[in-house]
């Protein structure tokens, strides 16, 4: 397993903004819409917003700020692209990076 890099290839292979464990978070909502209107700025100057400010990629960085997530969903990481490229299986934690950090 080798250590994700939080970067704009990583965030368009992320699965995060799509899982089921965020839906129907205000929080992750709001993060969402101000990431989307800021995606061709990003794009454009390379340059990458605060980690807290995006809902994704935690595997890569630290748990998410947003208190309304609901861990009783299941948690999608094993279907993601980085999970299987980065062999995020054979590491811990074994999923739920939004809740319980960085890949180690």
């Amino acid at each position: 397993m080798s250590k994700i890099e939080f970067n704009m290839e990583n965030l368009e292979k992320c699965a995060c903004l799509n899982c089921p464990v965020q839906e129907k978070s205000a929080c992750i909502a709001e993060k969402k819409k101000m990431i989307k209107n800021k995606m061709e700025e990003i794009k454009e100057t390379g340059e990458m917003p605060n980690p807290k400010d995006v809902p994704a990629v935690y595997c890569a960085t630290e748990v998410t700020e947003c208190d309304d997530l609901d861990f009783e969903k299941m948690c999608m990481c094993a279907s993601c692209p980085l999970w299987q490229e980065k062999d995020l299986g054979n590491g811990m934690p074994m999923g739920y990076y939004c809740r319980d950090g960085a890949a180690q």
